[in-house]
This record gives structure tokens, C-alpha cells and sequence, in this order.
């Protein structure tokens, strides 16, 4: 029997896209490391927080549309890993061009590919889902709960709210703390007496 916290959707997934170093190739292409008729070869780190934080050398070939390809020579958080992937030049309005990764797994066109299990490849090719598609109704409420606190706090880069906004985010705040309190409740009684006919204590009449 699952306990209180059960009743989150079970798949073959490997993890949350969230959590996932990502290469996206439309970022590349702001940031300069990707850029049409050229061959260019630099360095990318990700930031994750912690102090050793992963990096990549990537080599990105564009100079020939025909044949257009990246190379990645990165440290990764658990391995070393050289890989080379395929990239599609298709033709858009008013005579551009975009770009797309082929996967490698399932040769299908995608702008970002993802790291797990040893290597870059799409979303639907790592089974990767988003971190709401996985959870239950108390814990949306409870990440919510936890996001406003933050933002009443304040931090570095953002200062504590003021006047009508840090009121309206204290109304948000105890309306979403109410309502994982009735979620939790709700279980419990569901849990304790299936029939709902049992007082919860602190539940009201």
C-alpha cells in the first residue's frame, strides 16, 4: 500500500528535464558558438551551482550546409565523453535558414539535446519528462508555498517586495498553505476511514 505522499505517475523515464545539462541550438547561436558559413571551436560551461561545474569544447561546423556537424569533447559530472552530432540547415521565410540537431538514438530534427546516460541526445529519446508531469496535487501546492517564501524573503539579485505586491503575494501565500492543509487532510481522512465519515483532528466540523 502507497503511503499519504503516493499517487504520482509511474513511467520508464529517466529523470526530469529540469534537472538535465542541455545544449540548445538556438543559444549557440546568440552566444556566437554556432554561426552560419563558419567553423568555430570555444568552450561552454553549465551552471549548476556547484564549484566544479561541468564544461564542454565544442566544435560546431557550419560551413558547408551540406554536411554540417558538432563535435563535444566535455567533462561531465560523471564521465568524460567525446560525441558528434548531425546538423540539419533548413531553409525559413525571407531567405534564412535554421538549424536543428539530428539525434543521435532516433534521428529525429531537435533544437535541444539533453545529457543522461552517457550522452546527448532529444527528450523523447532519454524518456525525459518535466517535473510537473510527475507529481501530485500536495506537492504542486507545496512547491508553491515554498516559491513564495522565496520571494517574500528576497534574495541578492532580487529585493524583498514592497506595498501592494508583497500583500498580494502574502494572500497567495496563505491561500496556498490552506489548501495543502485541506489536501493533507483530505488524505488522511480518506486514508484513516475510506467512507470520509471520521473527524480529522484540526479538520473543523
Amino acid at each position: 500500500m502507497g503511503g499519504i505522499g503516493s499517487g504520482a505517475r509511474r513511467s520508464t523515464r529517466v529523470g526530469d528535464i529540469e534537472d538535465a545539462l542541455a545544449l540548445d541550438i538556438r543559444v549557440l547561436r546568440q552566444l556566437g558558438v554556432a554561426r552560419p558559413g563558419e567553423c568555430v571551436i570555444d568552450t561552454i560551461c553549465w551552471s549548476t551551482g556547484d564549484p566544479e561545474r561541468p564544461t564542454a569544447r565544442l566544435r560546431i561546423d557550419l560551413s558547408d550546409e551540406t554536411l554540417c556537424t558538432m563535435t563535444i569533447a566535455a567533462n561531465m559530472p560523471d564521465d568524460a565523453i567525446t560525441q558528434r552530432i548531425v546538423i540539419k540547415v533548413m531553409p525559413s521565410g525571407f531567405g534564412g535558414a535554421r538549424y536543428y540537431f539530428l539525434c543521435p538514438v532516433t534521428g529525429e530534427r531537435c533544437e535541444v539535446l539533453y545529457y543522461a546516460e552517457g550522452r546527448f541526445a532529444s527528450r523523447q529519446a532519454h524518456r525525459l519528462t518535466y517535473a510537473s508531469q510527475n507529481m501530485t496535487d500536495l506537492t504542486r501546492v507545496r512547491r508553491r508555498v515554498i516559491s513564495l517564501r522565496r520571494k517574500l524573503a528576497g534574495g541578492k539579485d532580487r529585493p524583498r517586495p514592497k506595498g501592494r505586491k508583497r500583500v498580494a503575494i502574502i494572500d497567495r501565500l496563505e491561500t496556498a498553505q490552506l489548501q495543502a492543509r485541506h489536501i493533507w487532510q483530505d488524505r488522511l481522512r480518506k486514508r484513516i476511514d475510506p467512507s470520509g465519515s471520521r473527524r480529522i483532528p484540526g479538520g473543523g466540523r
